[in-house]
């Protein structure tokens, strides 16, 4: 799947990828705002290319809801 800026969007592509039997690959951004790992309890666990996949209830993190209000997202141009 098409993943982008996000370690909970992350994880929910990995629960999904997981679970789905033909899948080969996943994009993640590795690059991305290091803000964003502010915004969760736990970060994607990646070694050689793969991604540990939570084996707990939910998507395997939390978003920090204080962190969030804090960066709220402000729409710059019309574009989007």
């Amino acid at each position: 799947p098409h993943n982008y800026y996000s370690h909970l969007s992350t994880f929910i592509s990995a629960s999904l990828c997981g679970v789905l039997p033909n899948v080969c690959i996943m994009e993640t951004d590795v690059d991305a705002l290091s803000l964003k790992d502010e915004l969760v309890t736990n970060v994607p666990e990646i070694v050689n290319g793969y991604i540990k996949i939570p084996t707990g209830p939910g998507w395997g993190t939390t978003v920090i809801e204080e962190v969030a209000r804090a960066h709220p997202w402000k729409k710059e141009s019309g574009a989007w």
